[in-house]
C-alpha cells in the first residue's frame, strides 16, 4: 500500500477526520464512474470481465435467476476458459433461488465457487450472519460495487415496478487494491479456501492526475462492524449544512434519530429518500415508518420513492463527501452483516449525486406529519408488530 501519510496534508478537512476516526488511509487519484440502472451497470460489469486478463474476484448477496443470471454465468466460465483465475462468492441466503445449473456451469469451467455461511444444524444461531457486500474486482484494475445484485428485477432503467432502481460504481485507482483484498480477507480466512496470489504479482490501478480522493471500509460482525455506524453517525453529526440519504431501508436507532433531529435543529437540511409501496420487505416498510412522526415534526423531510423499488444506497454530506457501497441505513448493515463502503470526497461526486437526488424528487411523494398522523389503525398495528423486529432489521 502506499504510504497515506504525505498524502494527508493535501486532502480535505473532512477526508482527513474521516481518515482518523477509522484509522483507514484516504488515498488520491480514483476515477468513479456511477452507474445508473441495469441498463447501465450490466453492460459494464459483463464488459469488464469479457477483458479479463488474470483474475476475476466476484462477491454478491443476490443471485437469482434469469437471463441476466445466465449471462454473468457464461461471461465468469468463458473467463476461466480462456486462462482467467475466476472466483465466486455467493451469500447462502441471498441466492437461494439461483439455478442449480448455473453453479454446474460455472464449476465445470474450472471456476471456483463457494458459499457464505451455508446452514448447518450446528450452526444456526450463526444463519442471520450474511454477506451483504457486492463486489467485483478484475485485474485489480477496476472494481464495482453498490447496491444491484443479480436478478431481473435490476434489468432495465426503473420504467415501472419490475424494473427496480439502483446505483453501482466503477472505480480504478489504488483503492482496487483494497477491494480485492477485503474479497480475499473473507475467501481465505472465512470460508477457509487457499489464499488468492499476493496482490504483488497483479497490475494495481494507477492513481489518475486529478482523481478524487477516496478510502473503502470493509465491515463485518467479526471484526469492525461497529465503525460503519461510527461513520454513519460522525456524517450526521459532523453535517453543517445539508445531509442526503439515499437508502432502501431506513431503519435507525433512538440515537441516530436524536442524532438526525439534532442536525435539523443547528440548521442542517436533512432528507431522506425512501422506497414506497414497492419494496421487497414489507416488515421493514413497517418498522421504518413508525418512527417518521418524530422525524417529519422536528423539520426531516422523507421523500418516499413511488415507482418502484428504490434500491439504492448514497449518502451525501455538505456537498462535499459521498458514501456508497452495499450498506443501506438500517442496524442489520450496522451490526449484522458483512459490507462494503467507499467514502468519496470530491465536490463534483457530491454535486452528481445530489443532482441525481434532485431528479428523482419528481418521481417521490413528499410526506408530512399531518399526512403520516392521519394513518389508520390497521397501518399502526403493522407498525408496531414490525418494531419489535427492529434490531435485526
Amino acid at each position: 500500500m502506499v504510504d497515506p501519510v504525505p498524502e494527508q496534508h493535501a486532502l480535505p478537512a473532512v477526508a482527513r477526520e474521516v481518515s482518523k476516526l477509522l484509522g483507514l488511509p484516504v488515498q488520491s487519484g480514483h476515477g468513479m464512474d456511477v452507474l445508473i440502472n441495469g441498463d447501465e451497470i450490466f453492460p459494464a460489469m459483463l464488459q469488464a470481465i469479457a477483458g479479463a486478463r488474470r483474475e476475476i474476484c466476484f462477491e454478491t448477496f443476490i443471485y437469482w435467476s434469469g437471463d441476466i443470471a445466465q449471462r454473468f454465468a457464461s461471461a465468469l466460465s468463458d473467463a476461466e476458459r480462456r486462462g482467467v483465475s475466476v472466483y465466486v462468492l455467493l451469500d447462502w441466503w441471498g441466492a437461494q433461488e439461483m439455478d442449480e445449473h448455473l453453479i454446474e456451469q460455472m464449476r465445470d469451467a474450472g471456476v471456483l465457487v463457494r458459499h457464505f455461511n451455508p446452514l448447518r444444524w450446528w450452526q444456526l444461531q450463526r444463519m442471520n450472519y450474511r454477506t451483504h457486500r457486492k463486489i467485483l474486482v478484475v485485474d485489480e484494475e477496476v472494481a464495482f460495487t453498490g447496491g444491484v445484485g443479480i436478478a431481473e428485477e435490476w434489468c432495465g432503467n426503473a420504467r415501472g415496478p419490475h424494473e427496480w432502481y439502483d446505483l453501482h460504481y466503477r472505480m480504478t485507482g489504488p483503492a482496487v487494491g483494497e477491494m480485492r483484498a477485503a474479497f480475499a480477507e473473507v475467501w481465505s480466512e472465512v470460508l477457509q479456501q487457499p489464499c488468492l496470489p499476493a496482490a504483488s504479482t497483479l497490475s494495481s490501478s494507477p492513481k489518475q492526475a486529478g482523481g478524487d480522493a477516496a478510502q473503502v471500509l470493509s465491515s463485518a460482525p467479526r471484526s469492525g462492524s461497529e465503525r460503519v455506524y461510527e461513520l454513519f453517525r460522525y456524517a450526521i453529526e459532523s453535517a453543517t449544512d445539508s445531509f442526503l440519504v439515499i437508502t432502501a431501508y431506513f431503519v435507525p436507532d433512538r440515537e441516530t434519530i436524536a442524532a438526525l433531529i439534532a442536525a435539523v435543529k443547528r440548521g442542517v437540511s436533512v432528507q431522506v429518500m425512501v422506497p414506497g409501496p414497492h419494496i421487497d420487505s414489507q416488515v421493514v416498510r413497517y418498522s421504518s415508518r413508525s418512527s417518521w412522526g418524530e422525524l417529519l415534526q422536528a423539520g426531516v423531510r422523507i421523500h418516499v420513492f413511488t415507482p418502484t423499488m428504490l434500491h439504492a444506497k448514497a449518502t451525501i454530506v455538505d456537498s462535499e463527501w459521498v458514501i456508497v457501497g452495499s450498506a443501506n441505513f438500517d442496524n442489520r448493515s450496522f451490526a449484522l452483516n458483512d459490507e462494503i463502503l467507499v467514502n468519496v470526497f470530491s465536490d463534483a461526486f457530491a454535486a452528481a449525486h445530489s443532482a441525481i437526488f434532485r431528479e428523482n424528487l419528481v418521481r417521490c411523494e413528499a410526506l408530512d406529519y399531518d399526512r403520516w398522523r392521519k394513518r389508520g389503525a390497521l397501518t399502526r398495528v403493522k407498525e408496531f408488530f414490525s418494531d419489535l423486529l427492529r434490531p435485526q432489521l
